[in-house]
């Protein structure tokens, strides 16, 4: 498929793109979640060219260590589906936005009533309902801070900020029946999505990886046009359809496919790697002209 997707009409116009956000789990990781060494080089090629690399994902900033242990540069993480970003050394908050109080709440009581094993966040600091082998092998993959187990989000309220984000982890064909259920039961005050199939998460309507690009595009100076993103699931459309060029891997839906711009190859053959090639002969060639 590769370059036969290219809208070569964008492609060949006089913009050198500044900044590449690129999604982990299913994107820049394989199905192993190993970053090889090939999109390793890729990225530090393009950084060396002067590129923004961005990460953007629905891990928290503690599970970004196989990225972040690259580089040497401080440089903007997206994390929990765009509900923060933070700097990936000094830990710079630049983005939090909460859920309403009342809607986690009562996100949590549902969950609380299905008996859905839960991880709750409030920025870094992790929550859960229930110690069992999903919550603790999210928790142990994470490497994040002690989980303390709650029995209702009232008994916390007092001592966070905010709740950033809430994560329901279950089978994915009871995932995909709750994300229909959800959606119909919370309508418009929230977001509901999956960044994959045995999760489900909550965040505020306000936030997401588009969303977040914004703000960091906002800080570097650097407009959308000059943007490339990559992605594989539902919940890179957002920042897919606000970079100026957006990219899938091979591996993602069809429905992720038909809003991009062009088909990279899967994760599992470096895909990322390939558009970072791609995006820095753009670069070269159009410094030249």
């Amino acid at each position: 498929m590769g370059s036969e997707r290219l809208d070569r009409k964008r492609i060949y116009t006089r913009m050198k793109y500044k900044l590449i956000a690129v999604d982990m789990d299913g994107t820049l990781l394989n199905d192993r979640s190993e970053l090889t060494e090939r999109n390793k080089e890729a990225i530090l090629k393009a950084m060396e060219a002067g590129v923004l690399f961005v990460v953007a994902t629905g891990r928290p900033l503690s599970n970004t260590w196989q990225v972040n242990e690259l580089f040497a540069d401080d440089i903007p993480f997206i994390v929990l589906n765009g509900a923060a970003a933070y700097m990936s050394k000094s830990k710079k908050q630049l983005i939090e936005i909460y859920l309403d109080f009342d809607d986690a709440k009562e996100i949590f009581d549902i969950g609380q009533k299905i008996d859905i094993p839960q991880i709750v966040y409030s920025g870094p600091l992790m929550f859960t309902n229930k110690e069992c082998e999903r919550t603790l092998t999210y928790h142990k993959n994470s490497h994040g801070p002690p989980l303390k187990t709650i029995n209702d989000l009232a008994d916390i309220k007092d001592e966070v900020k905010g709740i950033s984000k809430v994560l329901w982890i279950d089978d994915p064909a009871r995932i995909k029946d709750l994300s229909v259920e959800m959606k119909a039961h919370f309508g418009t005050r929230l977001q509901c999505l999956s960044s994959l199939t045995h999760f489900l998460e909550f965040i505020n309507n306000d936030a997401g990886k588009g969303q977040a690009l914004a703000e960091i595009g906002k800080l570097y100076d650097i407009d959308n046009s000059e943007m490339i993103a990559v992605g594989d699931s539902y919940n890179d459309i957002c920042m897919l359809e606000y970079a100026g060029f957006s990219v899938a891997v091979e591996n993602a839906p069809d429905e992720v496919k038909s809003i991009c711009d062009y088909v990279t190859l899967s994760n599992n053959d470096d895909g990322v790697a390939e558009v970072i090639d791609k995006l820095l002969l753009w670069n070269s060639l159009h410094e030249a002209e």
